[in-house]
């Protein structure tokens, strides 16, 4: 019977190139490898290295099973590993939710890092608005999020700060406001004119901070409202990391108001029921979060 053991042993062999090699590297003898080999041989019907020469060569019977070999060899060790982090307490699985309105290429680096850490944790993203985002949470759809703190939190909630984003009023370069005018206006005359809102038709926004507009377009994504603004359409509160190189393209036109500078500054949280904790694999996608950010 072919069993795991036998496919470490014949990769082994042929990575390591030799009998005595492989030996050397499983901690076993030459003879055991050598006639853990020829039982296997006699068990298949098949001759699997060539020993004529001075060292074992693969067989052409050998050279077909190995991809299917070293196929079976990555599902063990994935195995192995999902039993280890499952023994050791860490997730099965992580689902994530992430405000549409908030910058995720810090969570796409600290994937990376947590993939590496956790080979065998399954991980899901979901990106919504907002306010989906935290009803998900709430509703168990996801293990955590990350969303922006609001003026208040749900006493089943648990934060983690991880960084601040400045959301920037901008316009597209075609906008009648884009060039200014003689003199700045005062932020609240934006309430003139149309607002794109990253948020959802169907669940009412539970922070009405980053809204002046009384004439409002809504879409689901950043990428959305980018569009709309820089087709002319109106203006948004957009977050300074994804806009600062259209600004700098040209793309979008950030406002200069009279009476107050131009940003809002809000904290992004990793948020989770309170009741739940952070486990392994979530504590080390925080601390990794907090890597990636640079200072904004």
């Amino acid at each position: 019977m072919l069993t795991s053991d036998h496919i470490e042993v014949l990769l082994c062999v042929i990575d390591k190139g030799s009998f005595s090699a492989a030996a050397r590297a499983l901690r076993r003898t030459p003879s055991a490898v050598s006639m853990g080999i020829a039982n296997l041989e006699a068990e298949l019907g098949l001759m699997l290295f060539d020993r004529t020469r001075r060292e074992p060569t693969p067989t052409a019977a050998m050279r077909a099973l190995l991809p299917g070999a070293r196929l079976i060899d990555d599902h063990l060790r994935a195995l192995r590993a999902h039993a280890d982090h499952l023994s050791a307490g860490v997730e099965d699985r992580l689902r994530i939710g992430v405000a549409a309105e908030i910058d995720d290429t810090p969570l796409i680096g600290a994937l990376a890092a947590i993939a590496e850490t956790y080979p065998a944790l399954e991980i899901q993203v979901h990106t919504a608005p907002q306010d989906v985002v935290i009803q998900d949470l709430h509703a168990a759809a996801v293990d955590l999020c990350l969303a922006y703190g609001g003026l208040g939190f749900d006493g089943a909630e648990s934060i983690h700060a991880l960084w601040t984003e400045t959301l920037i009023a901008v316009v597209g370069p075609g906008h009648a406001w884009a060039g200014g005018g003689p003199t700045p206006r005062p932020i609240e005359s934006l309430a003139t004119q149309r607002q794109i809102v990253v948020a959802s038709a169907d669940v009412p926004m539970s922070d009405s901070r980053p809204v002046i507009g009384t004439r409002i377009w809504r879409t689901d994504s950043t990428s959305g409202a980018i569009a709309l603004v820089r087709e002319g359409h109106g203006w948004a509160n957009l977050p300074h990391s994804i806009i600062q190189p259209l600004i700098t393209r040209g793309e979008l036109v950030a406002l200069v108001f009279s009476n107050t500078a131009n940003g809002l500054r809000l904290p992004v949280y990793l948020r989770l029921p309170r009741h739940k904790g952070l486990g392994k694999a979530a504590s080390a996608l925080a601390a990794r979060l907090k890597l990636e950010v640079t200072p904004r």
